[in-house]
C-alpha cells in the first residue's frame, strides 16, 4: 500500500493552504492513505509518524510518500534513522521535491545526511530567532502572540481594549455569575458570530492578562509582570468567577468511552463531528447530534436532527455487509490476477539477459544489481499485498455470516470500520452516506 506522510508544525499552518497543497500533491503521486501529524518536526512521539513507522514494520507499506524530507521531522539523526528503517524494510519512499533512488548508496547516504543536517539547522535557527524575539518583547513588556478576546495590540504590541469586543468581554464574565456556559456559548455566536466553546470559560479567565498582567513563558516557567494594562477583571472577580466555574457536574463515564464510529462519524452540512448526546424528550437516550449545532446552535450548523445511537449501528453494520457481498468476488478476481506470471517481472528478467550479453564491466554488472534488487523488492510488495488481501477476504466473508456483528462490542466494531471506512456522513434525513476505503 502507498502511504502518504505530511506534516505542518502548527494550526494556523494547518489553517492555510500549506497542509491542503501537501495532500493533494500526495493523492496525485498515488498515495492511498494519508497520514497528517500537525506538530513539530522535532518531535519524535507524533502520532501518524510513529503510526507510519509501525505500518512499515508490519508489512502493510509498500511505498512512503512525503513532499520534502524535512516533512519527516527536523532532527537528523532522526531521519537518517527512518530512512535507514524503510530501507530495512524493503519500503521504497519517495520524496518528491528531491528524488532519491532508494538505493542506499554512498552518495544518497550523503545527501541525506545534509539535507536532514540543513533541516534540523533550519529548525534551531528559527528556534534561536524565536528565543531572541522573545527576550527583546520581554525587556520591553510588549505582548507576544495572539491577544485574549477583548483585548488588542497598539504599534507598540502593547495590550489595549479592544473597541468593539472590550463590552462583548465584560458582559461575559457578567453572564458566567449565572448562566450557564453552553448557553452563553450561544448567546456569543447567535448575537455576535463568536464561537467559544463551552468548556474554554474557564480557562479564558484563568488568563493573567484579564487582570492587567504580562505573562511570558522562560524554560518552561512563567514569568509575571503586573498591572502593564488595563484589567477587564478585578481580582475579587476573579476569584469570585474562579468558584463559580469550578461547580463539579458528575459525569456519565459510559459517555467518555471512544463510540464505533469515533473519528469518522462527521456533519454533512458543517463537517463537524457527530458527537454523543444523552437526552431526548426526556430520555436518557443515547443518541448522535453535529457537534457545532450542540454547542453554539443555528447560527453554525443547520442541522439540528439528532439520530439514535442504535440506529447508527444498524446502518453500518449493513453498509458494511452491503461492502462485503459487493467485494468478495472482486478480491478473488485480484487475487487471481496475482497469482499469474508477473509480467513486469519478465520484462525486467529479459533486461539483465540482455545485459549479461553486453560483457562484463563495472558499469553492466551495477545495472545488472539493480535490476535483480528491483524483482526482489516486486516479489516482497506482492507477497505482503497478497498477505493483507487474505486477511481482508476472511474477514469479509466472516461479515455475511448471519450472527457475526450480533457478539461485537463497540470497541471491535469500531476497529472494523476504521479499518473498512473512510467516513460517515449525516445531513439529517433519513439516510446516513457511507464513504468506504480502497483495499490495498
Amino acid at each position: 500500500m502507498k502511504v502518504g506522510y505530511a506534516r505542518v508544525s502548527s494550526r494556523q499552518q494547518a489553517d492555510t493552504e500549506a497542509l491542503t497543497q501537501q495532500i493533494e500533491r500526495l493523492k496525485g503521486a498515488g498515495a492511498v492513505e494519508i497520514l497528517v501529524d500537525v506538530e513539530s518536526g522535532r518531535k519524535d512521539s507524533r502520532k501518524n509518524y510513529r503510526k507510519l513507522l509501525q505500518l512499515v514494520k508490519q508489512g502493510v507499506v509498500s511505498e512512503i510518500i512525503f513532499t520534502r524530507l524535512d516533512r519527516l521531522g527536523r532532527n537528523a539523526g532522526e531521519i537518517i534513522k527512518a530512512v535507514e528503517t524503510f530501507g530495512k524494510y524493503k519500503v521504497i519512499y519517495n520524496n518528491l521535491d528531491m528524488p532519491l533512488d532508494g538505493s542506499g548508496s554512498a552518495i544518497e547516504k550523503f545527501t541525506l545526511q545534509q539535507v536532514a543536517a540543513i533541516a534540523e539547522l533550519e529548525s534551531n535557527s528559527i528556534s534561536d530567532r524565536v528565543k531572541y524575539g522573545l527576550a527583546h518583547f520581554r525587556k520591553n513588556l510588549k505582548y507576544f502572540g495572539t491577544p485574549p478576546f477583548g483585548y488588542s495590540k497598539d504599534e507598540d504590541f502593547k495590550l489595549i481594549p479592544h473597541p468593539q469586543n472590550w463590552k462583548i468581554a465584560r458582559e461575559i464574565c457578567e453572564r458566567l455569575r449565572t448562566d450557564s456556559k453552553t448557553s452563553i456559548s450561544r448567546w456569543l455566536a447567535t448575537e455576535y458570530g463568536v464561537e467559544m466553546y463551552p468548556t474554554s470559560f474557564r480557562r479564558y479567565i484563568m488568563n493573567p492578562c484579564l487582570r492587567g498582567h504580562t505573562v511570558y513563558k522562560v524554560d518552561g516557567e512563567e514569568e509575571i509582570h503586573y498591572n502593564t494594562h488595563a484589567a477587564l477583571l478585578t481580582e475579587v472577580e476573579y476569584q469570585e468567577l474562579i468558584q463559580t466555574t469550578a461547580l463539579k457536574v458528575r459525569r456519565d463515564r459510559s459517555k467518555e468511552r471512544l463510540h464505533f464510529l469515533a473519528g469518522l462519524f462527521r456533519c454533512g452540512e458543517c463537517g463537524a463531528a457527530m458527537s454523543k448526546t444523552g437526552s431526548y424528550n426526556g430520555k436518557n437516550v443515547l443518541r448522535f447530534q453535529c457537534a457545532k449545532y450542540k454547542k453554539f446552535g443555528l447560527k453554525s450548523c443547520t442541522n439540528k436532527k439528532t439520530l439514535a445511537a442504535t440506529i447508527v449501528r444498524r446502518f453500518t453494520i449493513a453498509q458494511l455487509i452491503k461492502y462485503a457481498q459487493e467485494i468478495t468476488q472482486e478480491i478473488e478476481n485480484q487475487t487471481a490476477i496475482q497469482n499469474e506470471v508477473d509480467v513486469e517481472v519478465l520484462e525486467i528478467q529479459r533486461q539483465i539477459e540482455g545485459l549479461k550479453k553486453l560483457g562484463d564491466n563495472p558499469a553492466i554488472a551495477n545495472a545488472i544489481c539493480d535490476l535483480q534488487e528491483q524483482i526482489k523488492n516486486r516479489e516482497h510488495h506482492t507477497k505482503i499485498r497478497s498477505s493483507t488481501m487474505k486477511k481482508d477476504q476472511k474477514l469479509l466473508y466472516a461479515f455475511l455470516q448471519a450472527d457475526f456483528f450480533e457478539m461485537l462490542s463497540d470497541e471491535e466494531l469500531r476497529s472494523i470500520c476504521l479499518r473498512f471506512i473512510e467516513s460517515v456522513k449525516y445531513s439529517g434525513g433519513k439516510e446516513l452516506n457511507f464513504s468506504m476505503r480502497a483495499l490495498v
